[in-house]
């Protein structure tokens, strides 16, 4: 484990930036600097970078599925490693990388209330805003950590988490009544430590700095592995501004009801308390 300490850790930084800018994906650069001005504002990190080695992946399995109905749901992600790249001396943890759309958002309590019953550790790279509309809010991104759970096809890491969908500005006459969040697959990436020789070189262009888990001050480089995805669709109706008065109307009749059925049971509750408080003091 090699680690780069204080006085070149921003050098270390700004070469990172600029091989990732330089590669074929302008995405690489964006996640470069998404990571980087997260390092630099949550500050408090110690001034070093932890080296990774870089094993050769080729067969590399990514399985995406979208659990539950309606505006709630699960997205499952399971990724399935080769026995020979996992095993030790090579100490390997993975990282994934996940861009949530405007039109979704993730409930930091709800994932933090998982990861005390085995849900992964999940650092969120700005602040989430669950109560915005879709057309307000803009995308956001998220560090997920879980440590690699051995299985027969090798080493398998599985990671659920719950998303959820944001309504939508209403649609005018003629527009569609329904919209599809498109939901990207995640950028999947790899810390590996060891003294295994490794002949494959690290390549700069998939190396990224990023903290080395959710609790820690350290930051690792983290390799990028191959595992691509077909994007989950998740289809949102949309309201209707031509039945805006009867939305209105319904919905103030409804609190109204309500309201009234509330105070009725209210005072029948009371008239009830004060006929048996009579009945006893008579008694008395």
């Amino acid at each position: 484990m090699k680690c780069v300490t204080a006085p070149v850790l921003s050098l270390i930084c700004t070469a990172v930036l600029l091989g990732n800018s330089r590669a074929t994906s302008d995405h690489a650069a964006e996640l470069t600097t998404a990571l980087l001005e997260f390092i630099v504002k949550t500050g408090g990190r110690e001034n070093k970078i932890i080296q990774t080695v870089c094993p050769s992946l080729s067969d590399v399995h990514v399985n995406r599925t979208a659990l539950n109905h309606g505006f709630h749901r699960d997205v499952v992600t399971e990724v399935t490693l080769p026995v020979s790249m996992a095993t030790p001396p090579l100490s390997c943890r993975l990282l994934l990388v996940e861009t949530v759309p405007a039109g979704m958002y993730v409930d930091l309590h709800q994932v933090t209330f998982r990861t005390d019953f085995g849900g992964p550790q999940v650092l969120a790279l700005r602040d989430i805003d669950v109560e915005q509309a879709a057309h307000l809010s803009p995308h956001h991104t998220l560090l997920m950590y879980s440590p690699l759970q051995q299985s027969p096809k090798g080493f398998t890491w599985r990671v659920v988490l719950p998303v959820h969908l944001r309504y939508h500005r209403w649609a005018g006459e003629g527009e569609d009544t329904a919209t599809t969040v498109r939901l990207e697959g995640p950028d999947l990436l790899m810390h590996c430590e060891g003294d295994r020789p490794v002949t494959t070189p690290c390549e700069e262009s998939k190396l990224f700095p990023a903290p080395c888990d959710a609790q820690s001050q350290r930051v690792c480089l983290w390799q990028l592995i191959s595992g691509e995805t077909e994007p989950l669709l998740f289809q949102v109706p949309i309201g209707q501004q031509s039945h805006a008065g009867l939305v209105i109307t319904g919905t103030t009749a409804a609190a109204a009801l309500g309201s009234w059925l509330i105070l009725s049971a209210a005072r029948r509750a009371s008239k009830v308390v004060s006929r048996g408080k009579g009945a006893k003091d008579k008694k008395e």
